[in-house]
């Protein structure tokens, strides 16, 4: 089976096209596929019509199709509605989008618990967002089996390892996996190919991106890089994604911005309880890599990076990254 490659809405979504109009920017690119942010980012009415056919768009083109569901944090949704919403209307809440899921014919759908920031914040502890995350994954349970939706809760900017395989120990294995984001493992300072290695058995969608890492007074900013051109050992977490599952769809992810890690910083670390030293410093062995490369000038710093648009250098991103992508999985394929 040949590995597929496409990428995620979000890398182009400031350029504004429709779904049809990405699927077409798909094709005539030679990706693979699409995933989008959740099946309203397609439709907003999440009109079955409208969802059929965008499906049936990309079966035509040979493309695969993924797509999301909204955050099943109780915590976020009641900050963006200004009001407190718990578990069960929660989970009332994403029915109508699980049956958009599957009217796409997904049968996985990436999700994630939080953004950056809502580890850190004050009104609501990080863990007991998660715990009251799974309590509405659970809810939702019944509804994702009739459905033949799993979840794929995502390595996003929130979640470290730990806290993620404690996330799918309280789920049942037919309903919930992965979404690997391989460039955000670092971000939450766990080490990335280990941590590759350790969920890789549970991963149903991904979202590929390379990273570098910098050091600053405060410890270190992350930034995203195109596949290939960053820091990460890509091939050897790819071996180890593609060993276990060699059906997974890679999707292509990457955005512009800096992120502070400020890692010197003992109340942010306070905020990491279960941290392991090796892993701390897995991470920083590849900022002082990343700094090597800097001095010798055969890697651009993250702020010559970011003074380029985005929409200056997002096609590039993606053909470089697609071509190294489909080299690695090529000599992977023969191995």
């Amino acid at each position: 089976m040949t590995t597929r490659i496409g990428f995620d809405h979000y890398t182009i979504a400031h350029r504004g096209f429709t779904a049809t109009e990405t699927l077409e920017f798909a094709r005539s690119h030679h990706f693979d596929g699409v995933q989008f942010l959740e099946p309203a980012s397609i439709d907003p009415n999440l009109n079955p019509q409208r969802l059929k056919a965008v499906r049936d768009q990309a079966a035509t083109m040979g493309l695969y199709l993924e797509v999301g569901l909204p955050s099943p944090n109780p915590t976020r949704r009641s900050r963006e509605l200004g009001r407190s919403v718990d578990r069960r209307e929660m989970a009332r809440e994403l029915g109508p989008h699980i049956d958009a899921v599957a009217l796409l014919g997904c049968r996985h759908a990436r999700v994630y618990v939080g953004d950056r920031h809502d580890r850190f914040r004050t009104d609501t502890p990080w863990f007991a967002q998660i715990e009251a995350s799974v309590a509405v994954l659970q809810q939702i349970t019944p509804r994702l089996r009739d459905a033949g939706v799993r979840v794929a809760i995502e390595t996003h900017a929130d979640l470290t390892g730990d806290e993620l395989v404690w996330m799918l120990d309280q789920l049942e294995p037919d309903v919930a996996g992965v979404t690997l984001d391989t460039g955000n493992l670092v971000m939450r300072l766990d080490d990335p190919v280990e941590l590759t290695d350790r969920l890789a058995a549970r991963v149903v969608a991904t979202h590929i991106k390379d990273a570098v890492l910098a050091f600053t007074p405060r410890g270190l900013c992350w930034q995203a890089r195109p596949v290939g051109s960053g820091i990460l050992p890509l091939p050897d977490m790819l071996a180890c994604l593609l060993r276990a599952n060699r059906a997974v769809a890679l999707s292509i992810e990457l955005h512009p911005r800096t992120y502070d890690l400020p890692i010197f910083d003992r109340k942010w670390l306070a905020h990491f309880p279960r941290l392991a030293p090796w892993s701390l410093a897995a991470v920083v062995r590849l900022a002082a890599l990343c700094e090597d490369r800097f001095a010798e000038g055969s890697l651009p710093r993250p702020e010559v990076v970011e003074a380029i648009p985005w929409a200056s250098r997002d096609l590039d991103a993606l053909a470089s990254s697609l071509g190294f992508l489909r080299s690695v999985v090529a000599t992977l394929e023969r191995l």
